[in-house]
């Protein structure tokens, strides 16, 4: 019984923990690392993790637009240019 108590105590204990380090290596991060780190500082590892995962999901949608941009601006020169060339002139010749 006492045993039984114990185990469901180190369970409960280790949850927050296992759950820092499954999300860290959700996100390409190291598991142990965050999971001694969630045994210390349990919530605050959490919000730390939480923000270092959205600042990197954010860099990586600014390199994306800044990629996207860089083609839609060649893509737009090229346009323009196509468009600024001279015409050859046609006459009319009424008949």
């Amino acid at each position: 019984m006492l045993l039984d108590i114990a185990l469901f105590g180190l369970a409960f204990l280790f949850a927050i923990p296992a759950i820092t380090g499954y999300f860290a290596y959700s996100h390409g991060r190291s598991f142990w690392l965050w999971f001694v780190l969630g045994c210390f500082f349990p919530f605050i590892s959490n919000i730390i993790l939480a923000v270092l995962c959205w600042k990197a999901a954010r860099k990586e949608e600014r390199r994306r637009v800044g990629v996207m941009t860089r083609y839609e601006a060649s893509y737009m020169q090229s346009e323009i240019t196509e468009v600024m060339q001279p015409q050859p002139k046609t006459q009319d010749n009424p008949s």
